[in-house]
């Protein structure tokens, strides 16, 4: 057998042959002159190294190879079929799949947002998400588990290590979580950042980035409160039972009430966290994930600095 392969389009030639019993029918299904399928044909015997129709006065008759070479040709050009097909729906948004990360301090307050509007744009989408802390959401990119992740300060060296990107969508303020009869919260004057007691911020666990972004804020090498907790949510109901006050997002808290807690903007220069999309670098992202990220940005817009 010839090393050259043959291709579908050679395979599309056979079929229509085989189904019209004739080559000038065959030619004129395809579009194409019949000498020209002709050639295509016999290049295909020459190809495969068999005799795959004979000439008969009234039209064509399958040998043997040929009959064997039908049946797989119609499969593989029904497959294509489904593969086109498939690939023009997934382009126009009719279905397909975004599969991604976001951080814990950020899930619940954006998603939501962005779910409500992008699935009653494009229903037929499925999208899977895994909410992790940075390091994993990294380790999951580097894998290719999730296409992307939406997430707080990467790294650099992370990002050098595993050949990551990111891009800037917005930058949210932090705002201080206060119980209403705190001093903090009763003053008419902004608060200070600095003006914190330390023993008495309340933080996340070490591995989310808020709380870095809090010590950094507060001008802290290391985390000195006596309480800690595993969910922003979980800090704030702390706060609303006046056990110490919290450093918490603006997307957390915008447009919601909390029992006894007040939520206070602190005074200028402002704290504030950015946000980033990170992916692999070299890699483009599917356009359904574009879209999602659309939504990103205009949702979060009120967010930007």
């Amino acid at each position: 057998m010839s090393r050259k392969c043959m291709d579908l389009r050679q395979l599309r030639y056979f079929t229509a042959a085989a189904e019209t019993g004739s080559i000038s029918a065959a030619a004129k299904r395809c579009l194409i002159s019949q000498p020209s399928l002709s050639q295509q044909i016999m290049s295909l015997e020459e190809e495969i190294g068999e005799q795959l129709m004979e000439r008969r006065p009234r039209g064509i008759e399958l040998t043997a190879a040929g009959e064997l070479l039908l049946r797989h040709a119609k499969r593989l050009l029904r497959e294509e079929s489904i593969l086109r097909e498939q690939l023009r729906a997934r382009c126009e948004l009719q279905m397909g799949k975004v599969h991604f990360g976001i951080i814990p301090t950020l899930a619940p307050y954006l998603l939501p947002l962005l779910f409500a509007e992008f699935q009653r744009e494009y229903p037929s989408i499925e999208i899977e998400v895994v909410e992790d802390r940075t390091t994993s959401l990294i380790q999951e990119i580097v894998s290719g588990k999730i296409e992307f992740a939406i997430l707080s300060d990467v790294a650099d060296r992370e990002l050098n290590k595993y050949s990551l990107q990111t891009q800037h969508l917005f930058t949210e303020a932090l705002l201080l979580a206060a119980h209403e009869g705190h001093p903090l919260a009763q003053q008419r004057v902004a608060p200070l950042i600095e003006s914190l007691q330390l023993d008495e911020l309340i933080h996340l666990k070490d591995g989310h980035c808020l709380r870095d972004q809090v010590l950094q804020a507060c001008g802290l090498n290391e985390c000195h409160s006596r309480l800690q907790c595993d969910q922003l949510e979980t800090a704030i109901a702390m706060v609303a039972a006046n056990l110490g006050v919290a450093v918490v997002p603006q997307l957390a808290v915008a447009d919601r009430k909390v029992s006894n807690v007040v939520f206070r903007e602190f005074a200028s220069p402002v704290p504030a966290r950015k946000i980033y999309l990170l992916h692999r670098s070299g890699t483009q992202l599917s356009k359904a994930a574009k879209k999602l990220l659309e939504a990103a940005h205009s949702h979060c817009l009120s967010c930007a600095n």
